[in-house]
């Protein structure tokens, strides 16, 4: 994915300074690919961040959970582990015992370091891979989106609607607002989220599937 998003910023326009520079000091994932995306659309610096914002809002209630849940830390180490955090680190971090403010930075620093890597390779070998590769890294934005999309979807009925409706308002709305779509599409989808949306029902899927995962691990291991 690191790759894939150092082909889509060299396209638009960001030399391999300012690639890598924004997986450096910005590190957003699918919040860069949708900037880099915007900027080979030609979209404003304005419309750029707010739809990063937006598209990265989770992370501010992902950082107040670790929080609350570390020990032994203070603002320097709170602010340094925010910049770290994506949702796999976060997930994997909720479901330990650990509490450890530096378990959390050692955990996340990996995959930071990785995304960073991947930067750093893709505008190294952009030029030397063949046409038909480069042009394929286009499409790692949806592969992203789905990726993360479909366990969701499978757990739940009603944030399939959701992710329909957003998907349909983001699509009639370009032809409105132009760039604004996404971000438009976005709160009105999670406004009808927070209505239509069990979380009690979510928390009892997450659970089942804690289990399973589990009960599948004891097998294996027997």
């Amino acid at each position: 994915m690191g790759i894939g998003y150092a082909a889509i910023a060299i396209k638009g326009g960001l030399n391999p300074f300012e690639t890598v520079g924004m997986s450096i000091l910005v590190y957003a994932g699918a919040g860069q690919i949708i900037a880099a995306s915007m900027i080979v659309n030609g979209a404003t610096i304005i419309n750029i961040v707010l739809t990063s914002f937006v598209v990265n809002f989770r992370y501010f209630i992902m950082n107040t959970v670790v929080f609350n849940k570390v020990t032994e830390s203070n603002t320097k180490l709170n602010i340094l582990s925010a910049h770290f955090v994506v949702d796999e680190c976060f997930a994997l971090f909720s479901l330990m015992d650990e509490s450890s403010i530096w378990t959390y930075l050692g955990v996340s620093i990996i995959p930071y370091l990785s995304w960073v890597l991947g930067a750093i390779i893709g505008v190294s070998v952009l030029n030397m891979l063949p046409v038909i590769v480069t042009n394929s890294f286009n499409i790692s934005l949806y592969a992203l989106f789905i990726a993360i999309l479909i366990p969701n979807l499978k757990r739940s009925k009603t944030i399939t609607l959701m992710v329909i409706i957003t998907g349909i308002l983001n699509y009639l709305l370009q032809f409105v607002i132009g760039n604004w779509s996404l971000i438009v599409a976005t709160l009105i989808g999670a406004i009808i989220g927070t209505y239509i949306v069990d979380d009690k029902e979510l928390d009892l899927e997450v659970e089942k599937e804690i289990i399973n995962q589990g009960t599948v691990k004891e097998e294996n291991h027997e």
